[in-house]
């Protein structure tokens, strides 16, 4: 019984060491190295597989990982097994989405196998969100008195807008990207007129004035294409432009109109809706930059949109509590807006073999 005992420990003795240097996987790959330079390709998957199929620290990082892949790769390419090849590849490109040969280094071989597969996203997906000014433009004056007509001015206040996004390439040789964007827009301006009414006795003297506040809400849909101008894996910069729609989901007015007879008029917000047509069109120009931090990209953009769609709808410009109440009607505008944009972009990737 000694002697078994005996037995075990010398063994346990002996495997230790062996054990010990086969789980460091540090160790592995750098014998990797070796027995891939001195030519001795057959060994290298015998070598990887316990490290490539291990867990927590009896397995390689993700640069050792990829790595291995990489000899692996080359290996199965100089021992002439192309559907190996492959596979340690896809393996390669599911490791590390943004790999990209080294064109100086990387044998000719490998590269011509690399072009061969789809590595580029298959799609993006992502979150953007920021402020906006709203200007509107004036194209027709209306006014409850004629004292005031034309008199009022459009200020503009800082709204929000948060928007999903869908992005996708369109080919494979020119940096263009189709995104289609849906979003919740808040747009908000202030109408100040001064010279509501004026006294009898002198023209000139403004003896009436109100303000209008008013807050829309919009969902939004725009189709943008982009041309990137810098187009590397780790920094894109980018100008385009497109159409998008515009849909009313609600409107308010908080209105307050200072009378003749120095009565000030205010209440709660007026719903308003019914005096604007449902349905914008506009225009965006956007100019903006991707920055790539760990699997995702951090982007910036700001933009311009032009409306091409009269805000108010003539038919029903009057509501009758901004009229009877605060001696208000609406003026026929359009939007032009202004927006500063921050998010991020999640790259969907899907390694595949194209060319047989």
């Amino acid at each position: 019984m000694k002697r078994l005992y005996l037995v075990v420990a010398c063994w346990v003795v002996g495997i230790a060491p062996a054990f010990s240097q086969a789980s460091n996987c540090t160790q592995v790959i750098r014998l990797m190295r070796t027995t891939y330079e001195q030519g001795r390709l057959h060994e290298l998957p015998n070598l990887a597989e316990g490290c490539l199929r291990g867990t927590g620290a009896q397995s390689f990082t993700k640069e050792e990982k990829r790595e291995a892949y990489y000899r692996l790769t080359l290996a199965y390419i100089y021992l002439e097994e192309p559907e190996k090849a492959d596979e340690m590849m896809l393996q390669l490109l599911n490791t590390d989405h943004f790999y990209v040969p080294n064109q100086e280094v990387d044998p000719a071989e490998f590269i011509a196998l690399y072009n061969k597969f789809r590595h580029d996203p298959l799609f993006r997906v992502g979150l953007k969100f920021g402020l906006n000014m709203t200007q509107p433009i004036v194209t027709g004056y209306y006014n409850v008195g004629s004292a005031g007509a034309g008199q009022g001015k459009y200020t503009l206040s800082p709204s929000f807008q948060i928007y999903g996004v869908f992005e996708k390439d369109l080919t494979r040789k020119l940096p263009i990207v189709l995104a289609t964007e849906i979003g919740y827009v808040s747009r908000g301006y202030t109408y100040v007129n001064d010279q509501l009414a004026t006294a009898d006795e002198d023209p000139t003297m403004p003896i009436s004035d109100q303000e209008f506040v008013f807050t829309q809400n919009y969902l939004d849909l725009n189709v943008i294409g982009q041309y990137k101008f810098k187009n590397s894996i780790n920094l894109q910069t980018y100008l385009g432009g497109g159409p998008g729609i515009s849909y009313l989901l609600g409107s308010s007015n908080q209105a307050t109109t200072l009378l003749g007879n120095g009565f000030t008029v205010t209440g709660s917000t007026v719903d308003d809706s019914e005096s604007y047509n449902k349905l914008l069109f506009s225009a965006t120009l956007v100019a903006g930059a991707k920055v790539k931090f760990g699997e995702v990209y951090l982007t910036a953009e700001a933009r311009y949109q032009m409306g091409f769609t009269t805000v108010v709808n003539a038919a029903s410009r009057t509501n009758e509590e901004i009229a009877f109440d605060y001696q208000g009607r609406y003026n026929d505008y359009r939007f032009n807006n202004m927006m500063v944009n921050i998010g991020i972009i999640y790259p969907f990737f899907k390694p595949m073999k194209l060319i047989k």
